[in-house]
């Protein structure tokens, strides 16, 4: 009742009910807001999840029962493990060799002469083979002038 009135004595005496409106109490459970209404019982709860805990953790206690507040929350941990794998395993690889007759050395720069014609160069390895071609035919100029 937000307000009612007494006799005291030959007067009437006014008296204001406790509550405020837009009162807002803390959840006995979970420490949550709990506005309070104009009328009727002061609640306890926010909800009637906190209710429904406050109610299990009394009849635990009632039964002799430690009652125990669970937090949950993330935890990470590093765990470090060691893997030791043990692989054999035979691979061919082509070695590089390099010719030993002149007739190879043709054959090589040959090959290099059409790979290029064909495109199976790529564009950004041409301006250090040509390069190197210059310097070959430099050498080969130097020789000649030699004889």
């Amino acid at each position: 009742m937000e307000s009612s009135v007494e006799k005291a004595g030959d007067r009437a005496v006014a008296r204001k009910s406790p509550r405020a409106p837009g009162q807002v109490l803390e959840c006995g459970w979970c420490g949550g807001p709990v506005i309070v209404q104009v009328r009727g019982r002061m609640p306890k709860w926010c909800s009637s999840t906190c209710r429904t805990r406050a109610s299990e953790r009394r009849r635990a206690a009632a039964d002799g029962l430690t009652a125990v507040k669970v937090f949950e929350r993330d935890i990470e941990r590093v765990k470090t493990v060691t893997v030791v794998q043990h692989h054999t395993r035979k691979v061919e690889v082509e070695a590089v060799r390099w010719p030993s007759a002149t007739s190879d050395w043709v054959s090589a720069i040959q090959d290099l002469t059409r790979r290029v014609e064909t495109g199976r160069v790529y564009d950004r390895d041409l301006e250090a083979l040509a390069g190197a071609v210059n310097d070959l035919v430099g050498a080969m100029v130097r020789r000649g002038q030699h004889r």
